[in-house]
């Protein structure tokens, strides 16, 4: 349920870490922290997973030979978290390492305010999740928060010859390549190599590059960049960050859907095809699914990326929308209500045009792409 105590496993020194230079590097914070004799501040860790965020931590807490406490926030009833915080004091703090600290409710992050506020409590969170998404104003508040980055190939091959694992350099790329930036995932595959005699060949058989999503923060930078690109006019990059979302397993339905989106927004009046196009995709991935489907997305992705673009229509909704909401709010002229048909001069017959507003507004500009 809760870790009372924290293996500290075969990692002994903040020098046996590897990556994240810009937080371990002379000077860097967490090295400042990690060697001052003061008590360390409370922090968050964030990044993705196998980089060193929980080892940090415990290393921290040994180093300063504070009391501490290892909770895994995936399973901590609130009252063990209250009793836990309440072993430490003003003079005495305690130092409680959080694992998967975004899993506490905001009842729960609420009850650790007061004893930080106090410096009864060294927090160190840590957390695949933007903190800037998970966590209350009022706790981050209390807290540094530091991102740690996905580790290279260069730093899980450091990583096997500092451990001492003795494999073939085609057998150790290979496996620094699969091991996606996540040292946890790179040793296990290492202990399955080792275990089974794995040649180069084989290890394409039991290992592939894990594609996924590393938290939903990254799944919307990827569809972010996606959109990004297309209304760059660059369909390569609009196409590989489709690829990226096709291969984590994204809703092709989904992603579909943003291009009908962006087609109204971006492509506009300069391309009338667009939205049909669009529109079109969005039922034919319906229909037909994976692994198809993927063909008809980067249709329709490289045809937006290479079209023409407009924002016209979907600047002027913004505009009237923001003026109703800054209060210019308008009758209905009588000649436009529904009893109001025999003051109404229909401009088909009467080839006269009444205004439509009782004042004069202008939302609409049409831009040099626009094909009106």
């Amino acid at each position: 349920m809760v870790n009372a105590v924290m293996d500290d496993g075969d990692v002994n020194s903040l020098d046996q870490l590897v990556g994240n230079r810009q937080l371990f590097c002379d000077n860097c914070p967490l090295r400042v922290f990690y060697y001052d004799d003061n008590i360390p501040p409370s922090m968050i860790l964030f990044g993705p997973p196998g980089v060193g965020k929980t080892t940090y931590a415990k290393l921290l807490a040994k180093k300063h030979n504070l009391n501490f406490e290892f909770l895994d926030a995936t399973n901590c009833p609130t009252d063990f978290l209250r009793k836990t915080l309440s072993k430490g004091t003003p003079q005495k703090p305690i130092l409680i390492v959080i694992d998967e600290i975004h899993r506490l409710d905001k009842r729960q992050q609420d009850l650790l305010l007061l004893p930080l506020e106090k410096g009864c409590v060294v927090l160190v969170g840590t957390s695949t999740y933007n903190p800037y998404y998970k966590l209350s104003k009022a706790l981050r508040s209390r807290l540094f928060v530091y991102e740690f980055k996905r580790l290279s190939e260069d730093d899980l091959i450091k990583l096997a010859i500092q451990k001492g694992y003795r494999l073939e350099d085609t057998v150790l790329k290979k496996l620094a390549l699969l091991g996606s930036g996540d040292a946890r995932r790179f040793q296990k595959m290492i202990s399955i190599v080792e275990k089974f005699n794995l040649s180069s060949e084989d290890i394409d058989r039991f290992f592939n590059i894990d594609v996924g999503y590393e938290n939903e923060s990254q799944r919307y930078d990827i569809v972010s960049a996606f959109i990004k690109s297309m209304r760059a006019s660059d369909p390569d990059a609009a196409v590989y960050w489709l690829a990226r979302m096709i291969e984590a397993g994204e809703d092709i339905e989904f992603i579909a859907r943003r291009m009908v989106i962006f087609a109204a927004e971006d492509v506009g009046l300069a391309d009338k095809n667009a939205i049909l196009i669009a529109q079109a995709a969005l039922e034919a991935v319906s229909e037909i699914g994976m692994p198809e489907a993927k063909i008809i997305l980067s249709y329709c992705c490289i045809y937006l990326a290479l079209a023409k673009k407009s924002n016209s229509t979907y600047a002027a909704i913004n505009k009237a929308i923001g003026d109703i909401k800054n209060g210019n709010i308008m009758e209905v002229p009588e000649y436009l209500k529904v009893k109001g048909r025999r003051l109404y001069k229909n401009p088909h017959y009467t080839h006269t045009n009444q205004p439509c507003l009782p004042k004069k507004v202008k939302y609409f500009t049409k831009k040099e792409n626009d094909l009106i």
